[in-house]
């Protein structure tokens, strides 16, 4: 028997078909939003802002005091002005940790990296990847670069480690025509300065060379040099949740102005990723 089929009309072949076509589609669809999705959201810790840069943010900023650290008097300014910039949380904590006679680069200086790397395995249980840990010694320390490093820095936006070692051994200011609370104020700053760049560079900003990003080579340059960030920098930061949009009130140890008024007074490749400031 001829059956005649009308133009147009949809055989039970055809309509099968049309409806495998129909689902394809909408799995497509599907497909596609989903990956449309995953692709514009970001993450709540990895931002790629305006600048095109990937910066982590950090749950906690932890500093460590070495037990032996005998001056602590700049902490308090040093924690007040951390606090007054930074979204996360500021902790300190006293650790004990001893560092043997196999860890010196040279008599009397320690090497940082074995340092960080001996750090690193004693805070690796606290915290989390996303917690900056910074170990505070009373010891003097290079690196197979420079003959001594104020501080150096370990890790970067896509590390599970961030951490950094500062010496204190020559940011102690000793200058007797300052008061012990302006001595204090002048260590807090320059370990500010050595601190919130870390933090900047660690969370995967790149090496700028500019503001408080510069490279001072010795205590000189440290002390001149900027404590502030320069404007896309801080963009790029606050963008990131790093740095507050808005300072904290509170105490002012850090600034332009309060820098000068201090120092006005004064006679003037390892295992991990470093960032070194002589």
């Amino acid at each position: 028997m001829l059956v005649r089929v009308r133009p147009g009309a949809p055989t039970k072949r055809s309509t099968y078909g049309e409806l495998d076509m129909r689902i394809r589609f909408y799995q497509l669809l599907f497909a596609g939003t989903l990956l449309l999705t995953c692709t514009i959201i970001p993450t709540t810790k990895v931002a790629l802002g305006q600048s095109g840069i990937n910066l982590v943010a950090p749950d906690e900023v932890s500093l460590y005091l070495h037990a032996e650290l005998k001056n602590t008097d700049f902490v308090e300014p040093l924690v007040c002005s951390l606090k007054r910039v930074l979204v996360a949380p500021v902790e300190t904590h006293t650790l004990n940790l001893s560092l043997s006679p196999e860890m010196l680069a040279s008599p009397g200086q320690f090497d940082v990296a074995k340092i960080a790397n001996k750090f690193r395995q004693a805070t690796a249980s606290l915290g989390n990847s996303y917690t900056f840990n910074y170990f505070l010694i009373p010891y003097d320390m290079k690196d197979k670069q420079f003959r001594f490093v104020f501080a150096t820095g370990f890790g970067n936006a896509s590390t599970p480690y961030h951490l950094g070692i500062v010496s204190m051994a020559r940011l102690e200011s000793r200058d007797p025509e300052l008061s012990r609370r302006e001595r204090a104020e002048v260590t807090a700053l320059r370990a500010y300065k050595l601190v919130i760049k870390s933090i900047a560079r660690i969370a995967g900003l790149p090496d700028f060379q500019r503001c408080v990003l510069a490279f001072p080579r010795n205590l000189d340059e440290l002390d001149r040099k900027s404590a502030e960030f320069c404007p896309q920098d801080r963009a790029a930061l606050v963008e990131a949740r790093i740095l507050k949009s808005e300072e904290s009130a509170g105490c002012v140890y850090v600034s332009e102005q309060h820098n000068w008024r201090i120092l006005s007074g004064q006679n003037t490749a390892h295992i991990l990723h470093k960032e070194s400031d002589e």
